[in-house]
Formats: C-alpha cells, sequence, structure tokens
C-alpha cells in the first residue's frame, strides 16, 4: 500500500463525498495516514519536504481548483505526485486532464493512473491562503502558483461571491448562477496596462512558433484580463480556450476589452466555442495593434489572446484584486510566469495531455 495524505477544503459542504472518496481511496490500496483542511497550512511554510521525510509517498487534493492550486504550493521541489478528487464546483483543472467527477472513480485513478508532469504558473506577489478583503496590503515579495488561471477584472467579482461562505449555504448549487448574475449587474470596466515578455508569434503563416526578443505591451479598457495554464473554464459547460497546453512553456493571456454587455456574452461565448485558433488577418480589427498582429492567436473582435512566457498586469488608479485558481490571492501590479518548477500530477492512463 502507498502512504498517502488527504487535503480536503473546509468549506466544500460536501463531507459524505469525502467520506466516500477516503473509503475507495483505502479499498484501492492507498493507506490514508491523516487527512485535514487546507486552513491548518496557512500559517506554516510549505511542507513537501517534510511529508516525503516522513514516507509519505503521495498527497491527493480533495477539493476544487483554489484548493488544488493551494496543495501544489507545498510540493513543488518535490517527488511528491499529487492526486485530485475533484469536490469542488467547477473543478476545471481536474476536467482538463480526465479526472472523473465521482469520487470512487477520481479515487481509483488516484491508486492505478500514471503520473504527468505539468506546467504550473507563479504570480508574485501573492498570498499562499485567499484574503477576505479587498483593503489588505500584500507582503511584496510573496508569491503563490497556480494550476489554472489568474484573472483580474470581472471574475474577480464573480470569485469572491462564489467562494463566500454564507452564499454558498444559502443558494447551495444555484451558488455559481447567482454570483454570474450578481457580478454582471455590477459590473465595472478597467483600465489595464499589460506588459507581456516572449511573447510566441508566427514569423508567417503556417511556420513555427518564434519568441520575440523584446516586451510589447497592450492599454486598453478592459472586462477582464485572464492568464491561463489549464484551458477548461465553467465546469460543466466545459468551455475551453483553444490551444492551450499543459506542456509548452508558455501561458496563455486572454484580454477582453470593454464593450456593451449582451455583445460581451455573445463574443466571449464565441471565443470559448471554437475548435482551433482562427488567427485575424491585417483588415481585421486587430489590426489596430500592428505589433501584437502576428502573436494574435483568435479572430474575435475585442478579444485578443498570446502566449508568452510572462505578464505584467496593472490597472490604472487604485490596485485591483486578482483571482489565482478562482480565489483571491493578489493585488494589481501582479506579475506572472511560467514557474521554473512543474508537477507530477497523477492522471487517467488513458489521459492525452497536450
Amino acid at each position: 500500500m502507498k502512504r498517502g495524505i488527504v487535503i480536503h477544503s473546509p468549506r466544500s459542504g460536501r463531507s459524505a463525498q469525502l467520506n466516500q472518496a477516503l473509503e475507495a481511496l483505502q479499498q484501492n490500496n492507498i493507506d490514508v495516514v491523516d487527512h485535514f483542511p487546507i486552513t491548518e497550512l496557512d500559517t506554516l511554510p510549505k511542507q513537501g519536504q517534510k511529508w516525503q521525510e516522513e514516507g509519505i509517498e503521495l498527497v491527493i487534493a480533495a477539493g476544487g481548483d483554489g484548493l488544488v492550486g493551494g496543495v501544489t504550493a507545498h510540493l513543488v521541489n518535490t517527488q511528491l505526485p499529487l492526486g485530485i478528487i475533484p469536490l469542488g464546483t467547477a473543478n476545471d483543472v481536474a476536467r482538463t486532464v480526465g479526472i472523473p467527477i465521482d469520487p470512487v472513480r477520481a479515487a481509483e485513478v488516484v491508486a492505478t493512473g500514471i503520473i504527468k508532469k505539468i506546467d504550473l504558473g507563479v504570480a508574485q506577489p501573492a498570498e499562499q491562503q485567499p484574503h477576505p478583503t479587498e483593503n489588505i496590503v500584500i507582503p511584496p515579495q510573496e508569491k503563490m502558483y497556480f494550476t489554472h488561471a489568474l484573472t483580474v477584472g470581472l471574475n474577480v467579482a464573480f470569485a469572491r461571491l462564489a467562494t463566500n461562505r454564507d452564499i454558498r449555504q444559502q443558494f447551495g448549487p444555484m451558488t455559481y448562477p447567482v454570483a454570474v448574475m450578481e457580478a454582471v449587474r455590477n459590473y465595472s470596466p478597467i483600465n489595464v496596462v499589460i506588459q507581456l515578455k516572449g511573447v510566441a508569434y508566427h514569423p508567417t503563416p503556417g511556420a513555427p512558433l518564434e519568441i520575440y526578443s523584446k516586451p510589447v505591451m497592450l492599454r486598453c479598457r478592459a472586462a477582464q484580463a485572464t492568464v491561463v495554464n489549464a484551458p477548461i473554464f465553467w465546469g460543466m459547460l466545459q468551455a475551453t480556450v483553444p490551444g492551450v497546453s499543459l506542456q509548452d512553456r508558455l501561458l496563455d493571456v486572454v484580454v477582453v476589452e470593454d464593450i456593451s454587455l449582451d455583445q460581451l456574452m455573445f463574443r466571449v461565448a464565441r471565443f470559448f466555442t471554437r475548435q482551433d485558433h482562427q488567427p485575424p488577418n491585417e483588415q481585421s480589427w486587430h489590426a489596430q495593434y500592428p505589433e501584437l498582429l502576428a502573436a494574435e492567436l483568435t479572430d474575435v473582435p475585442g478579444i485578443h489572446h498570446f502566449k508568452a512566457k510572462s505578464v505584467t498586469i496593472d490597472v490604472e488608479g487604485a490596485p485591483h484584486d486578482a483571482t489565482l485558481d478562482g480565489e483571491v490571492r493578489g493585488q494589481t501590479p501582479i506579475f506572472a510566469r511560467v514557474a521554473d518548477e512543474n508537477i507530477s500530477l497523477i492522471v487517467p492512463a488513458t489521459a492525452t495531455i497536450q
């Protein structure tokens, strides 16, 4: 039997499914020597090396994307693989790699799956645990890893509502729709200044990607800026950003410019439902950004999509909160890059990781 520990969310409200998963892990020869909420780690230094020295052979995150990101921070620079029991609401990282949403089947994957190395993003400054208010001062040298995405803008208001304990208790499975409607109702655009380094571009159509040698700047009035590591969004709807890879050593940057709400929803839906890249042409709306035209990966008006090694997002005026893996953990200006480290993730034996 392999010795493992299970780290779960203190607020998932899915204790019955957690117990199912714990039992299924034992039945699949995983000796769960301990399980505890991630809040027990909030004030501790990174624990991965300590767990490894104690004979732990794998760590299992039983929760959603925010929990997965929080656990990941403890495992970098160790040999410990990460298993996922998706007990969150969206579970976008699990869906990206094909881990079943059913906790018993997910436990079977932890026991019988294969290990794949995947990229991580790292953000600075950021916090290990979510912060509860907009006025917190973040230590300038702190950093945090993310497995799914970093966002600034509209999604922050949604995340703040969707992770609120009182709202979860009041609305239960309707929490996400309620949070979306409330976030949209109070939507306010932001003036973003985005600096990209290591931008990937096609020198000619169909040619292999090359990397710009100098930084590129984008300034616009935006609804949202997102730095993407894993491509699936919106849970069971499985909206996918085309072309995102977990192993390409690049981050995908998606910027949605400010437009009317009805057009905003239409264009975002069009962007997510494409099956592949549709780069713009020189006559398109994107031509007003000539430096970025060769790097653009979408032809949807009002939306930019680039690949880059790093990005700095700032908002004119006061600092704005940023989410990492769906939880508020940082503020602008915030810097994100591909982490030097990667993570060993346990995925189904049939999974194909791009």
